[in-house]
């Protein structure tokens, strides 16, 4: 089991630079890389980054100019993939542009190395939304046993856009290495994140003031299941600069407390200053929410407002770039538009509510010990009501202001507020993923099934099933009334309680089909619509922690009535199952009544945590796993 250590580094006060000769090996292979078969640690790779390596430098106006030189080897078909390359870059205002890309594609034929270069017109440059764009190309004459290699240079107008340089990758990494220059009189500060078992070089660049970093022999990390951020756990350096940009620019502020953060942040044009604005023509619904006495429902009127009224366009941000009025105006914004004027609304209907900056689970984990800004990637609206937090985010259609919103459960975010702000844990101990399922069915003289389901799904339950349903019935229909491994049918849904948030999600539909047979035996499943048919925890090793995000309580009813010619020849036994810890129970009670000839079954799941760290791993799998062997046990039935 890997370990994650943190560790912080050093500042460096930066002088002159000077710069080598870049990328002496482009283009050339050695007998190491024509003769690799297989990544030594990591067999089951597709392939393989051989060479990721890049040098980030000035020039006479102060840009910041990155070389970078990517060499990657095809281990197996499923690895054609990699040789389709994205290159992300930051076009609002012109802040980035990506030069000199040049490619090539090495196969070894007769013992000789043949290149097949990457034409110009096989280069594209696209935008993927009103900030980023993206270079993207794909190299030819790919095969098993290709290497493709290729390098480009990245030109940013500021240092304000350094990124924290990742040695992990996806595919499984044998070098890494990044050179960084800074510009002279400036200070920065630097810290590893990596796993004990993986040495780092670490160089100070003397005389030229910088830092060089290396590490080899990297894992590849893909997306394990109920995972926070990938790039929690990726084998990175983080970088810390003063604050540089320009105008527009998400930039990146060298802070020394999270006091400092709140005086920074409230004197901003782009977020302080945006509270308190007057939204023009809000005037007669602020005096309609104005006569609701139960604050409570006040909020929850402001909350749907906004969220009904302006549309996200799909981009994150801290800040209200454009304006929260100019937002309000196009009926369109970035989550920092929309909630900082949901923050303002809220202030004019007399609730309290303070701006909160959220580092969404995607986005990765918040360390206090550095009052660094860019660890957050959005802004939510916090409203307090009778000493009780609610965290709003108007971007999301479909959450009830009473739940948390999932993206940030197990997360830590920071009140911007001089008094009643600050870093705030974001849990939630009350609500959960709750569901009751009852099954009434009964099986004809032919071995078919027949009956109905009822499910009741509450809370989080009640909104994430809620959200699939609205999407598309019939999706919402197979994927969570599906009995893998039979052929039963579901069908005939109905619902109700669609819009009342504090009732439960009812969900009735019929069901059909013939059970398995063989050897003179039928086989009665008894795993209905819990949500557990695949186990997610299979691999042998993990890098992440487990994170659910909420608790969860799963309660299943199962009555199946037999025709007189058949009987249950084989029940399977009553189980209470638990971990050492208590925090994760699984109970199954199954009974036979010869007299009625009826089969019933109870399930009971309770997860009383939601998070989980990397090293408690080892035994939520061997929990998981015993689980699964008894939901695969079935009820044999034989004919009499």
């Amino acid at each position: 089991m890997k370990k994650y250590s943190l560790i912080t580094v050093c500042c460096l006060l930066i002088n002159a630079i000077s710069f080598a000769q870049l990328f002496p090996d482009y283009g050339i292979l050695y007998s190491e890389d024509i003769n690799l078969k297989q990544c030594s640690f990591d067999k089951d790779a597709n392939a393989v980054i051989l060479m990721n390596e890049a040098n980030s430098d000035y020039d006479e106006e102060h840009h910041l100019v990155t070389n970078h030189h990517v060499r990657i080897k095809i281990l197996k078909e499923k690895g054609f993939s990699s040789a389709n390359v994205s290159v992300p870059f930051y076009r609002k205002d012109d802040f980035e542009r990506i030069n000199g890309v040049e490619g090539m594609t090495i196969n070894i034929v007769d013992g000789q190395q043949l290149q097949t270069k990457l034409e110009r017109k096989s280069i594209f440059t696209q935008n993927t939304n009103e900030r980023y764009g993206e270079v993207i190309f794909a190299f030819p004459a790919i095969k098993v046993g290709s290497v493709i290699d290729y390098k480009y240079q990245s030109v940013m107008k500021s240092y304000g856009g350094l990124d924290d340089w990742s040695f992990q990758d996806e595919l499984p990494v044998i070098t890494s290495k990044y050179t960084i220059i800074i510009l002279p009189n400036m200070e920065f500060a630097y810290r590893v994140n990596k796993s004990p078992g993986i040495p780092i070089i670490v160089k100070a660049e003397t005389g030229r003031g910088g830092a060089y970093f290396e590490m080899h022999n990297i894992p590849g990390l893909g997306n394990e299941p109920y995972m926070d951020a990938r790039r929690d756990y990726l084998q990175k350096v983080v970088f810390q600069l003063s604050s540089y940009g320009s105008s527009g620019f998400d930039r990146r502020n060298y802070m020394t407390s999270w006091d400092e953060v709140t005086r920074e942040l409230m004197q901003s044009t782009e977020f302080g200053n945006q509270l308190g604005k007057n939204i023009p023509g809000t005037d007669d619904f602020m005096k309609q929410a104005k006569t609701l006495s139960s604050p409570e429902e006040k909020m929850k009127l402001i909350f749907n407002y906004v969220r009904s009224n302006v549309k996200w366009n799909g981009l994150y941000s801290k800040y209200a770039i454009e304006g929260v009025k100019d937002a309000w105006q196009k009926k369109s914004g970035s989550s920092g538009d929309i909630n900082l004027l949901l923050v303002n609304l809220l202030r004019e209907g007399g609730i309290e509510s303070y701006p909160m900056l959220v580092s969404e689970r995607f986005y990765g984990k918040v360390n206090t010990n550095y009052p660094f800004v860019d660890q957050f990637n959005s802004v939510f609206a916090c409203v307090i009501i009778h000493n009780r937090k609610y965290y709003l985010d108007a971007t999301d259609k479909a959450i009830p202001p009473h739940l948390t919103p999932f993206n940030i459960l197990n997360t830590t975010a920071f009140i911007v507020n001089r008094k009643a702000g600050g870093l705030i844990n974001i849990t939630n101990d009350t609500l959960q993923y709750k569901e009751y399922i009852l099954a009434d069915l009964s099986i004809k003289e032919n071995g078919e099934l027949s009956g109905e389901a009822f499910v009741k799904s509450m809370d989080y339950a009640r909104m994430e099933k809620l959200v699939d349903y609205r999407t598309e019935t019939a999706k919402f229909l197979k994927k969570y009334f599906t009995l893998y491994g039979t052929a039963i049918v579901a069908k005939d849904l109905e619902v109700s309680n669609l819009e009342n948030d504090s009732l439960a999600f009812e969900q009735h539909c019929k069901l059909s089909g013939n059970l398995n047979s063989s050897g003179g035996y039928t086989f009665l499943p008894l795993n209905f619509f819990t949500g557990f048919d695949d186990n997610p925890f299979i691999d042998d090793n993990r890098f992440s922690n487990i994170n659910f995000g909420y608790r969860r309580s799963i309660n299943l009813n199962i009555t199946v009535q037999l025709p007189p010619n058949y009987t249950a020849d084989e029940i399977p036994k009553s189980v209470k199952l638990s971990n050492p810890e208590n925090d994760i129970v699984f109970v199954r009670r199954v009974e036979y009544d010869s007299l009625l000839n009826t089969v019933k079954c109870m399930m009971q799941f309770e997860f009383k945590k939601s998070l989980y760290a990397t090293d408690m791993y080892a035994n939520i799998q061997a929990m998981y796993k015993k689980i699964f062997e008894y939901l695969k046990e079935p009820v044999l039935l034989k004919k009499k």
